[in-house]
């Protein structure tokens, strides 16, 4: 069913109680107007009844029952009534029969009023005549008879059709009132229920006004003192709301300012994992995001590792999880930390800041890479010096200790003296670039929050690679993440661990290292053969909560993240 307006609703009840009280005040002015008139007429009958009476005492000559029905006949003409006279329940006299058609007149004795006049003295009643077929009023009386008449009961007879025209005009007035009455009721109540319906629609007005923003909106006048609470209550409400609205917008301005003036990429994640929010050095990493909310990741230009690594961040691991480094496309390295917002489970919203660590990456190539030119382009060689000079030292002969010109008057440079010279400067030049390496690594490893496996495993293959040639073993890493893969231990302990795996390969070999990770661990896999006498780094790994063990045939070292 539809829903009805209020000014239909006040006119439908009000024209309903009209209608039931009007009703109720017809049919009960009708009752009463019956009553009244069916009294006067029953009054006046026995007033003529009476009358006639009178007359009948008064009237000579009635010499038996043919002069009563004259007298009937004549008198009745003037009355407006029907004249009976009753004698033992026949009927002897009747001002609307003639004499003549007496006989024929069924027996009166059985009627109420009769009856009632014969016992009480008079007696009255209202019933449809047998003889007339009328409604008819009669009222009887006891007539004690004398001078010529016998005694019987006289009775009148007044129709009811007389005075049902005169309550019918009683009712045609009595319904035009009414009705006038209830048509002025009505557009009475109709102007009364246009005023509410106005003060309804006014306070709807400024209450939709405020919801579409115009916090200043009003209800100034009220045309019914009963709408003064609602009209207050309604512009507290909208000064309320005004205010919070304002509030909220400072606040969303302030953040807006913060958001945009940060170094860090920021992005809201709804529940389906698309961006609806972005600041402006998010659009700077991604220029595909523009100002287009609602795409996705990799939509805004994000490479395919973080839309997985963004879709398989659990919730109930904690808050805020770093989920890892990547590098984009354009060269740039990110790092990619996430937090809960408002929902739960799949449902959660997702804050998502990009911290671009270009430099930061840049800086740990640039280490790496002169750690492992270093190693190799440096150290390597002073070794090979050192070691040619020892050797060479020991080639040289020994110096007679009894010479003709006795010792230390020899001729010449001394070459024992040359070749310790070059020793200790291959020492001292090893010691200055293990100083500056340690140094390099300490100043670096303070700016980072884990050791690189990929870049202590390089080094150490490296580092490995003089002696694995002289071996014949072929050492090559086959598979490893992309970006870096951080850990908790340290990273010479990282290349001394990897370096002892690697010369620990038989002759003539192949090892297949590969990285990959799990939950909150890398593991390092050296796939081929092993020594016999395969001693593994346990004590070197120990300390960063690493360790090291065997797979079958396969060397494995399982290091604990940085950030797990």
């Amino acid at each position: 069913m539809a829903n009805r307006s209020i000014r239909l609703h006040f006119l439908l009840w009000t024209w309903g109680f009209f209608l039931l009280v009007l009703s109720a005040a017809f049919v009960f002015a009708t009752g009463r107007a019956e009553r009244a008139v069916l009294a006067e007429a029953e009054a006046r009958a026995k007033t003529s009844l009476d009358l006639v009476g009178f007359l009948l005492s008064r009237e000579p000559g009635l010499d038996g029952e043919a002069g009563l029905a004259a007298f009937a006949d004549a008198l009745g003409a003037h009355l407006g009534f029907r004249l009976t006279y009753i004698v033992a329940g026949r009927v002897v006299a009747d001002s609307t029969v003639h004499a003549a058609g007496l006989g024929e007149m069924e027996d009166h004795g059985d009627r109420p009023e009769v009856r009632l006049a014969l016992r009480d003295g008079f007696g009255q009643d209202v019933r449809t005549s047998h003889t007339l077929g009328r409604d008819m009023v009669y009222v009887a009386r006891a007539y004690p008879g004398g001078g010529g008449v016998p005694a019987g009961i006289l009775r009148l007879a007044l129709p009811v059709s007389a005075l049902s025209g005169e309550l019918a005009r009683f009712r045609d007035a009595l319904l035009a009132v009414l009705a006038l009455a209830f048509v002025a009721g009505g557009v009475a109540a109709f102007f009364l229920a246009r005023g509410m319906s106005r003060s309804v629609e006014e306070i709807a007005g400024v209450v939709a006004a405020v919801g579409q923003g115009h916090y200043d909106r009003r209800i100034h006048i009220v045309a019914a003192k009963d709408f003064l609470p609602l009209a207050g209550a309604v512009n507290r409400l909208a000064e309320r709301i005004g205010e919070h609205v304002r509030e909220i917008e400072d606040r969303r301005r302030r953040q807006e300012a913060v958001l945009e003036s940060m170094a860090e990429g920021v992005a809201m994640l709804d529940a389906s994992g698309r961006i609806v929010a972005g600041n402006r050095a998010l659009r700077e990493m991604f220029p595909l995001l523009g100002d287009r909310l609602g795409r996705s990741p990799i939509e805004a230009g994000m490479p395919l590792c973080v839309e997985r690594a963004l879709a398989a961040f659990d919730p109930q691991a904690g808050p805020a999880q770093r989920i890892g480094r990547f590098e984009l496309p354009n060269g740039r390295v990110v790092e990619l930390t996430v937090a809960v917002l408002a929902g739960e489970g799949d449902r959660a919203e997702r804050v998502v800041t990009v911290h671009d660590v270009t430099e930061a990456a840049t800086m740990d190539r640039i280490f790496r890479d002169f750690v492992i030119d270093a190693s190799h382009n440096l150290r390597t060689p002073l070794t090979k010096v050192r070691g040619f000079a020892e050797t060479a030292l020991d080639l040289l002969p020994r110096p007679e200790a009894d010479g003709p010109d006795g010792p230390g008057d020899q001729a010449g440079p001394d070459p024992a003296r040359a070749l310790g010279a070059v020793i200790r400067a291959a020492d001292d030049m090893k010691g200055i670039i293990d100083g500056l390496l340690a140094a390099a690594r300490e100043r670096f490893a303070a700016a980072r929050v884990g050791a690189d496996v990929l870049a202590a495993l390089r080094q150490a293959l490296a580092a490995a690679a003089p002696l694995l040639r002289a071996k014949g073993v072929t050492a090559r890493l086959v598979d490893a993440p992309a970006g870096p893969v951080l850990a908790r231990t340290g990273h010479e302990a990282m290349v001394k661990a990897f370096g002892a795996l690697l010369t620990q390969t038989p002759d003539a070999m192949s090892v297949a290292a590969t990285v990959r990770l799990e939950a909150g661990h890398a593991e390092v896999r050296f796939e081929g053969p092993a020594e016999l006498g395969l001693v593994l780094p346990v004590r070197e790994l120990a300390e960063g909560g690493g360790e090291a063990f065997l797979d079958g045939a396969t060397r494995v070292v399982r290091l604990p993240l940085a950030g797990g």
